[in-house]
């Protein structure tokens, strides 16, 4: 439903920007906005759920079949019903990312061609962050994930934890031209990026559960995008 809103929106604002939507196809800069929803794999994705977001991108032709792109975007994740969280008996929290990459695009098609299939990727800087809103436990908590290991007084384990970490994405799509200068289009990616280790702030004591001892906070996302460029 989010989805079907959202194209919706953004094609009543094509239908508003004419000056947009008369745009050369042989134009060298082009503007794509559009989002949808993120899948996660492996322990990241054992820890939260799906989640969604905008992606914003400028994008320089360097040629009809190369351009090179500077792209934002910014993803929300719920923990999962089912995360693991040993030593608590109530607890929540939110996992978000904001994303600076740097891509190659390889157009399959010249620019501007009625359908247009596409490679993209290259480096990026993710800052990542985890936020803990609700702790009840005994304040030994061990899990990468959560980006804290060791024992805590329960006040403490509350918080947001994060940073900027490099990555890298790679996937493609495909755009369907809709005016002259205009296209939708659909795109699927694969972004890995490496995090931190995770150790014990403290020795933890012995006998108590905890999902893990710590390791590491690399993590895979796969968003599907829906959107336009112009």
């Amino acid at each position: 439903m989010r989805i079907t809103r959202f194209v919706l929106v953004m094609a009543t604002v094509l239908a508003l920007a004419p000056a947009v939507s008369s745009a050369q196809d042989d134009k060298k800069i082009h503007v794509n906005i559009g989002g949808g929803p993120t899948f996660n794999a492996g322990d990241l994705g054992d820890h939260f759920g799906n989640g969604w977001g905008p992606a914003f991108g400028v994008t320089f032709d360097a040629n009809p079949m190369l351009g090179f792109q500077f792209e934002y975007a910014y993803r929300h994740f719920g923990i999962k019903d089912d995360a693991p969280f040993f030593g608590a008996t109530d607890f929540d929290a939110n996992h978000t990312t904001h994303q600076l990459d740097f891509n190659l695009v390889f157009n399959l098609a010249p620019s501007g061609s009625a359908v247009r299939p596409y490679l993209i990727g290259g480096p990026g800087a993710y800052h990542r962050a985890v936020e803990i809103t609700k702790y009840v436990g005994t304040g030994v908590i061990c899990d990468p994930f959560w980006y804290v290991c060791g024992t805590y007084p329960v006040d403490q384990v509350l918080g947001s934890r994060g940073g900027w970490d490099f990555g890298y994405n790679l996937g493609g799509g495909v755009g369907f031209r809709i005016a002259e200068g205009s296209e939708f289009f659909v795109e699927m990616r694969y972004h890995h990026v490496t995090g931190p280790e995770i150790v014990a702030i403290n020795p933890l004591p012995p006998g108590v559960p905890t999902a893990s001892t710590g390791g590491s906070t690399n993590g895979s996302y796969y968003p599907l995008t829906f959107g336009f460029r112009f």
